[in-house]
């Protein structure tokens, strides 16, 4: 049986391809078409087998965010191996941002060590792996302005903002 295992569905904001270990979730991808969201998964995609049974609990938590639950994507196993470790610790340091609200490249290249390395955080962010669950939609440039989202683009970013705005304020 090969190592990794892939599935893909339809959420409301895009199709979502992931692709997983025994590890955890290793990719995640967010596009527009099912298309475009497989062969966003990569060249680790080759030999993958096709067994959305073993990623069933990873698409439940997605359909419970997408539903409101903001918390329901934290508790997701990743498998970052291999990952460069400025990279991964951005990506620890955005899974600690809280749901609904935003920080800025500079806070992220703080919170990963490296408090000068503003640019090295956009580039660990536009190459997030797992979308959604290392909730990259939640960075920010300094000034409040959206920048670039690859999973989807600047509309598919507002919406998740908004999305978890309006769980967080109706919970209050």
């Amino acid at each position: 049986m090969s190592e990794w295992r892939y599935d893909l569905f339809q959420t409301p904001v895009g199709w979502v391809a992931l692709l997983a270990s025994d590890k955890g979730l290793r990719r995640l991808s967010l596009k527009p078409t099912p298309q475009e969201a497989m062969e966003d998964l990569g060249p680790e995609m080759e030999g993958a087998a096709h067994l959305p049974s073993f990623t069933a609990q990873v698409q439940q938590c997605l359909e419970r965010f997408m539903e409101g639950d903001t918390g329901a994507l934290d508790g997701i196993e990743l498998d970052l191996a291999g990952a460069p470790s400025f990279f991964a610790a951005a990506w620890v340091a955005c899974r600690s941002i809280p749901p609904g609200e935003t920080r800025s490249y500079a806070w992220l290249a703080a919170e990963a060590g490296s408090p000068r390395a503003v640019r090295a955080a956009g580039q660990a962010m536009a190459r997030n792996p797992l979308a959604l669950v290392i909730p990259c939609h939640r960075v920010i440039a300094s000034n409040g302005d959206l920048r670039g989202y690859g999973a989807g683009g600047l509309g598919v970013k507002a919406r998740l903002l908004a999305l978890e705005r309006d769980a967080v304020a109706a919970r209050v």
